[in-house]
């Protein structure tokens, strides 16, 4: 009885890890797209969740962003920081912000055998003239078969799925207007 306590114990405390991603970094490309804007200047300002994102990752625990934040305040932030980095981030109320809302989180830390991903989509409205934008990205990764490593791997994907979002955003047509 009590080896079977002791492997129950084990179990359960294998079976709870919190991963958290890095901190977002800027992507150069985006950077690049960004300045192409010449005078343009605005930021997220809000941001709602639609998304229903389940943070659990298989048995292992969840996936938590870093700061203590939701993910879609993790891709809002990240969307303003690429908008200070290039130069174009405005927050004072001169310039029209906009408003975003995250409407597709998922993620697959078992996708085939060794594989997952990362679908994330979401839509800017600038309630200035009423026009919007959305973009959607699925991001693929190596995983492991084993839990902790593929649930690392999943924390680890998120920065560059966040990355590609805000890419195909900036580099849209209709992200000008």
């Amino acid at each position: 009885m009590v080896r079977i306590l002791a492997v129950l114990l084990a179990l359960g405390v294998a079976a709870c890890s919190t991963q958290t991603p890095s901190v977002y970094s800027n992507y150069a490309d985006n950077t690049v797209a960004l300045r192409k804007l010449d005078q343009a200047r605005t930021r997220a300002a809000t941001i709602t969740d639609q998304s229903n994102f389940d943070e659990g990752c298989r048995m292992v625990g969840p996936i938590k962003v870093s700061g203590n934040r939701t993910l879609a305040t993790f891709i809002r932030d990240s969307f303003n920081d690429e908008l200070k980095f290039a130069g174009v981030f405005d927050d004072t109320q001169t310039k029209p912000a906009l408003n975003a809302a995250l409407t597709r989180a998922a993620f697959s830390s078992s996708a085939g055998l060794t594989s997952g991903w990362w679908d994330l989509a979401w839509t800017l409205t600038n309630p200035t003239n009423g026009k919007s934008l959305s973009a959607t990205i699925k991001y693929d990764f190596s995983t492991n078969f084993v839990g902790e490593i593929a649930c690392k791997n999943v924390a680890e994907a998120l920065v560059p799925a966040v990355q590609l979002l805000i890419n195909k955003t900036v580099t849209s047509p209709e992200f000008r207007a």
